[in-house]
């Protein structure tokens, strides 16, 4: 991503970041009005709607860990069809003002887990594409 490790680190733990990339695709009122950081051991659980609308699923997110030293958030997740969705985001740094960004999954959706992988991988696909929009307003807004 073109912005500082720590300006992307900074924002990874805000669900603020969170409904930025997931805008239009995916939402979660439940986090809607909030600007504070995600606390470690803390967990949120109400409706996912794809699209903004449809509602799919009532959704639990347990914020596993976050690791300021390694850079590391870990949720812990299911709800509806997905019975485990385990979601690692690590950024690390890759020079002054670029840094690498990598989400992993663990998926468990019973008889529905290759429907529900494939979702996954348009979804962060995504995110990914936002994330990258995202980085270049995050290293403007460092910028003097």
């Amino acid at each position: 991503l073109a912005a500082p490790v720590h300006a992307v680190w900074r924002a990874v733990k805000t669900p603020r970041a969170f409904r930025t990339v997931t805008r239009g695709v995916l939402t979660m009122p439940v986090i809607k009005h909030r600007d504070d950081e995600w606390r470690e051991g803390e967990t949120v659980a109400g409706w996912v709607f794809l699209f903004g609308v449809i509602p799919f699923s009532r959704h639990t997110l347990h914020v596993w860990r976050i690791d300021d030293t390694t850079m590391t958030f870990s949720s812990r997740e299911n709800g509806g069809l997905i019975r485990r969705w385990n979601h690692d985001i690590v950024v690390i740094a890759s020079g002054d003002s670029r840094c690498n960004y990598r989400d992993r999954i663990d998926i468990d959706a019973g008889i529905f887990t290759p429907a529900v992988v494939l979702y996954a991988r348009w979804f962060y696909r995504t995110r990914q594409r936002r994330w990258r929009a995202l980085a270049i307003a995050l290293a403007l807004e460092g910028q003097p």
